[in-house]
């Protein structure tokens, strides 16, 4: 269809449809389905995109409304237009009362707001009794002494908690070893936590013997009964031994002078930690494992008091002399000397016990000086550490004196020398 006279031209330039007024040579742009005038500022440079821009008839404005009306649609009195972004028909008017009383009326659900049940009144703040006075220090002692007065006596423990067991039947030559070794077939036994000894008793006569019963307390329940099963009638050195639940009466009166010290939170954290620990699974040792204690090498009848007296000096020598002598078999981590020990002890750490295996081989048997030494591997528990006695230090001190006066001589003597030799 080609383009009337009347109606001017129009073509679409940068996304927007523009048409060129002939009688004053404007250019107008469609906003809001009208034709709105161009300012002046924005015309310089939209000549050239008008040339260039390509012709267009008021067909493919009336072609694009046709297209727009295809979009549109009017749905019980509301108009409906088309949305490709959510692909739905939305309303084409403004939200305002009119459209939601309408929309309600057709879609939506009516709530009676009068029938619907009010928010129930804050409830009044309860009042705070009144608050008792203070005690004072007086009154705090006296309630102090009343809960101690009630706290005094000894405190039932039921039997799903009591762990005590009593044995009878014992020999006579049964000491707390031998004991132990027993109850620990059924079980673990307890450690004192102040101690640190397992929880075990022997009764005894006034003269030391065992009277042949004692009690044993374990960790677990699952061990009491163990106990009741295996070890009450069990034969030991011929005699018959008798296990029951263990029940204790208090003799007399209560004396809360007797009465243990409460443990404090860290010590009772402690001591569970440590009890705990015995019940956890542990991989066994290797066949060839050896204690790091192993590793020491206990050199004795290295010395006598009677030299350490005369000399103090040679503690110094005997500890370098002993070091380098044990350098040949290994690395020497320590070497200490006990020179209080009567047994002349010197003891040396080495870094394996391949090392100390060898000392031990090489020294054991050997004559030192004057003295025959034995050389053994330590076991972990004897303690060569012994403390003198008031007249073994009185002796020592008379040594050193003797010592120190001696040496003052000597350097005096050296200095007459000096001098005479000066002279001369």
């Amino acid at each position: 269809m080609e383009q009337t006279a009347e109606e001017p031209e129009r073509r679409y330039v940068d996304g927007r449809w523009l048409c060129l007024c002939s009688e004053n040579n404007t250019f107008m742009e469609y906003l809001n389905e009208e034709w709105k005038s161009i300012e002046e500022s924005q015309v310089e440079g939209l000549k050239e995109k008008w040339d260039s821009a390509k012709s267009s008839s008021s067909a493919a404005v009336a072609s694009s409304s046709a297209a727009s009306a295809q979009s549109r649609c009017v749905v019980d009195g509301v108009q409906m237009v088309w949305n490709q972004t959510s692909e739905q028909w939305l309303p084409e008017v403004d939200v305002n009362e009119d459209f939601l009383a309408q929309y309600h009326a057709n879609y939506g659900v009516s709530y009676d707001y009068d029938s619907m049940p009010k928010p129930e009144p804050a409830s009044k703040p309860v009042q705070e009794k009144d608050k008792e006075p203070p005690l004072t220090k007086e009154e705090k002692k006296a309630k102090k002494r009343e809960m101690e007065k009630q706290a005094a006596g000894w405190v039932d423990i039921g039997e799903d908690k009591n762990t005590n067991v009593y044995v009878s039947g014992l020999p006579s030559t049964i000491n707390e070893e031998g004991f132990i070794q027993l109850m620990t077939k059924c079980g673990v036994i307890m450690n004192d936590p102040r101690t640190n000894k397992p929880k075990i008793k022997l009764y005894r006569t006034e003269n030391g013997d065992p009277k042949g019963d004692g009690t044993c307390c374990y960790v677990k329940m699952e061990s009491v009964d163990l106990s009741l099963q295996i070890l009450d009638g069990w034969d030991l050195d011929g005699h018959k031994v008798h296990v029951e639940r263990a029940q204790f009466q208090l003799k007399g009166e209560f004396d809360p002078k007797k009465k243990k010290r409460k443990l404090t939170n860290a010590q009772r954290k402690k001591f569970f930690e440590t009890q705990q620990k015995q019940f956890e699974w542990k991989p066994e040792k290797p066949r060839n494992y050896r204690p790091v204690c192993e590793c020491t090498v206990v050199l004795k009848n290295m010395f006598t008091l009677t030299e350490i007296d005369e000399n103090a000096a040679r503690i110094i020598d005997l500890k370098q002399e002993v070091e380098e002598l044990c350098a040949r078999f290994g690395s020497v981590k320590k070497v200490v000397v006990y020179d209080t020990s009567p047994d002349g002890v010197i003891t040396v750490a080495f870094e394996s016990v391949e090392h100390s295996d060898s000392a031990v081989k090489m020294l054991n048997g050997r004559t030192v000086g004057d003295h025959q030494i034995t050389a053994t591997l330590w076991d972990g528990k004897t303690k060569f550490k012994r403390q003198e006695t008031k007249e073994e230090r009185e002796r020592r001190e008379r040594a050193w004196d003797e010592f120190l006066a001696n040496e003052q001589q000597d350097a005096e003597n050296e200095k007459e020398v000096t001098k005479d030799s000066e002279h001369l």
